[in-house]
């Protein structure tokens, strides 16, 4: 399997998964379960987003001047806080606090929205979009135990607010498509969105790999080394 051919596959993933969210927000509606996500809202676009290799470099591939301006002012902040970070908690802690995500316009809404990887496409809210942005680490014990004990456990994703099924199906694409990547170029590459299609940008690295290039490998073993929060690489 060839990147276009590898590209195409995950472009008919997530068109098919959206067409899944479609049936299972129908069926929400009509067991009155309200889902609150919306335009413009943006809170949850303040949490890191992790995806598989090739989802960034979809992204990668149709980003304006203007996308990548933003990008490349966020990475800065990126490598910093993941270096500084004392433990994965405190990397996510701090993300959503000082970076959030990079594509979103002066209106909170999603610029890349159309490529947007699995794990953005698969958040459905039942709770209005202000707990979206919550730090629960941050909530008196009492409000946190309110809050989890008003949950559905057989709905969503306990101990979260999000539809559990969308979230299923999302990270089985995801894994999924992980594979074909292995089939292609020997090697899995997963990690922070942000952090992937800049390298992609910065090297050309599909089309490395896909090649089997000796050096695109080298290379990724270093940055995982150097930045254990931001990729994940699997032979």
């Amino acid at each position: 399997m060839g990147w276009l051919e590898l590209s195409a596959t995950l472009e008919r993933r997530q068109q098919e998964f959206d067409s899944r969210i479609a049936l299972i927000l129908r069926t929400a509606e009509q067991r009155q379960v309200a889902i609150h996500c919306r335009t413009g809202c943006g809170h949850c676009c303040t949490m890191a987003v992790n995806c598989s290799f090739p989802e960034a470099v979809r992204i990668a591939h149709v980003l304006t001047a203007g996308q990548r301006q933003n990008l490349e002012r966020a990475l800065p902040l990126l490598i910093r806080i993941s270096r500084e970070a004392q433990d994965l908690k405190d990397f996510l802690r701090r993300f959503r606090r000082e970076l959030g995500c990079p594509f979103l316009d002066s209106e909170q809404r999603c610029t890349i929205y159309p490529v947007r990887p699995f794990s953005c496409r698969a958040l459905l809210s039942t709770r209005p979009g202000a707990w979206c942005g919550v730090d629960f680490s941050e909530l008196h014990p009492l409000e946190r135990q309110a809050f989890l004990s008003s949950l559905d456990r057989e709905l969503v994703n306990f101990p979260t607010h999000y539809l559990a099924l969308p979230q299923e199906i999302g990270q089985e694409l995801e894994v999924t498509t992980q594979l074909d990547m292995r089939d292609a170029c020997g090697v899995s590459l997963s990690g922070s969105m942000i952090y992937q299609i800049w390298l992609e940008l910065e090297h050309g690295l599909s089309e490395q790999l896909v090649n089997n290039s000796v050096g695109a490998r080298d290379l990724l073993v270093r940055e995982q080394q150097e930045h254990p929060y931001l990729l994940q690489l699997a032979p």
